[in-house]
């Protein structure tokens, strides 16, 4: 009698994992991040490579330890509690996920708070604008302080 293997539910959980890993490392690519990001064919198995996408690409001047998880159902915490293992070997932590019935593009992220505003901080935009050259992060206050002044004007025009 000849028994045919079948595919168990373990190898179609790996196949949407290398899904998304795949389309991770592609991106990263095509955007120019880095020309040589690959998917770590163990996914972060045994005592190597412990990202499941490899990549140069550089998050405020650590490299990123990119964890990607394809579920249904989400266990966010779970899953960036194992990402937080990156850090320790000295990556720049990022979690992707997608869920059942979404599409890759609408793929999510997770970083610490702190890295996202220090991401946008360091833009150059974020310090100086280009039309007024005043620090973007000064902005808000050269703006209350023109509007206090019209205020003033309003009230001095009637003397």
């Amino acid at each position: 009698m000849i028994r045919f293997k079948t595919m168990s539910k373990p190898a179609t959980a790996k196949q949407k994992g290398k899904l998304l890993e795949n389309w991770v490392q592609d991106e990263i690519i095509k955007r120019g991040l880095d020309d040589r990001a690959k998917r770590d064919g163990a996914s972060g198995a045994g005592n190597g490579e412990k990202r499941d996408v490899a990549t140069s690409m550089m998050v405020l001047d650590r490299t990123s330890g990119i964890e990607c998880k394809n579920h249904k159902v989400p266990h966010i915490k779970d899953w960036w509690t194992q990402t937080q293992k990156l850090e320790v070997l000295g990556y720049e932590p990022i979690l992707i996920y997608k869920l059942f019935g979404e599409g890759l593009e609408a793929s999510k992220a997770v970083i610490y708070t702190s890295t996202l505003l220090d991401l946008i901080a360091s833009q150059p935009e974020y310090y100086e604008s280009k039309e007024s050259g005043i620090p973007q992060k000064d902005k808000w206050l050269v703006k209350k302080a023109v509007d206090i002044l019209k205020q003033l004007l309003k009230v001095l025009e009637k003397y």
